[in-house]
């Protein structure tokens, strides 16, 4: 039974890359460069009675860590007691182990901007910086008016001993993989991008708005899988293609889909541990997992819908009448 069950769940995954085909598409003529500026590199590397001469560099190529009175002698302290504290220095040793090589992660968040360069031609694409945040686990990944700040020693392994001495939750620690780090950077993009249209009243309106978002991250890397998309375990990922349709009749049943009431329904679309302590392996955020697959029908349904009129489309209840959703 166990073998049909996991032959049934592969097949449901087949079926779903065979729907994508209208995401994979020809960016051959999307040329990207991201540009990386690697502060903790220079930062670490520096003689420090010689910082106040490489400040005014700093200054152009760092921007979002190095502006106004930066020459100031309390600010040159500030700087010296961060690469002296213990925990930034030992952050700065594990660099070479955890990550070693940017290749890999600029390889695929330039992937990923080519495709996002094939919808939307006329953006500019964020210089991306990174540094080490001190474990700033609520902000591992932050935009700014220069680009985007990445947090590089958020993404050193979940199992990375720190974050269990910070006592970091381990639904949260699982994301912290350094292959994560493209999709986690683009769903904040795509946030920031369409916030105004994501929102909606009830329950069912805001899991179609997140999904959007999901659909979003599909079309920016097509090629990725599912699981590494949504930052969900293989079990956890298995667990909403072969609990759809009942985790879709859970919701119904609860009288949760039409909802107002936030606190009702937030676990469902909120990170977390998992939705059910009797499911172990259902995720936190699985509602979001079924707003994707709605949003995915009403796409597959209606292809003279652009990607672009899908995230400023706000009337949920005419996405959701026409995906004709059936789990």
């Amino acid at each position: 039974m166990k073998n049909v069950s996991k032959l049934i769940i592969s097949a449901l995954i087949i079926l779903t890359s065979c729907e994508s085909n209208r995401l994979e598409v020809d960016t051959s003529k999307s040329k990207v460069k991201v540009i990386f500026n690697n502060y903790e590199q220079d930062l670490f590397n520096v003689n420090q009675t010689q910082i106040d001469k490489q400040l005014d560099k700093w200054s152009i190529k760092y921007p979002p860590f190095v502006h106004g009175d930066y020459k100031n002698a309390a600010n040159i302290y500030l700087l010296k007691d961060y690469l002296n504290n213990e925990l930034n220095l030992k952050l700065w040793k594990d660099w070479s182990e955890k990550i070693g090589d940017y290749e890999p992660i600029q390889s695929g968040l330039e992937n990923a901007f080519k495709h996002y360069k094939y919808y939307y031609p006329d953006d500019s694409i964020p210089h991306i910086y990174t540094y080490i945040s001190g474990l700033n686990h609520e902000k591992p990944i932050e935009f700014s008016p220069y680009g985007i700040i990445i947090g590089i020693d958020m993404f050193y392994g979940p199992d990375y001993r720190p974050y269990k001495k910070l006592q970091i939750p381990e639904f949260l620690c699982k994301n912290f993989k350094k292959e994560y780090i493209t999709p986690i950077l683009m769903r904040n993009l795509a946030k920031q991008k369409f916030k105004e249209f994501l929102s909606g009243k009830t329950m069912l309106d805001n899991m179609i708005g997140l999904g959007k978002i999901e659909y979003f991250l599909e079309a920016m890397m097509p090629e990725m899988p599912d699981s590494a998309r949504f930052q969900f375990t293989e079990k956890q990922m298995n667990w909403c293609y072969s609990h759809e349709e009942a985790f879709w009749k859970h919701l119904t049943m609860k009288n949760l889909l039409f909802s107002k009431d936030l606190f009702a329904y937030k676990k469902y679309l909120q990170p977390g541990p998992f939705v059910s302590s009797l499911e172990r392996d259902s995720p936190g955020r699985a509602g979001i997992f079924i707003g994707y697959k709605i949003v995915k029908e009403y796409m597959k349904r209606n292809t003279d819908i652009s990607l672009n009129e899908l995230m400023t489309d706000t009337d949920f209840k005419e996405i959701f009448s026409a995906a004709k959703y059936k789990p």
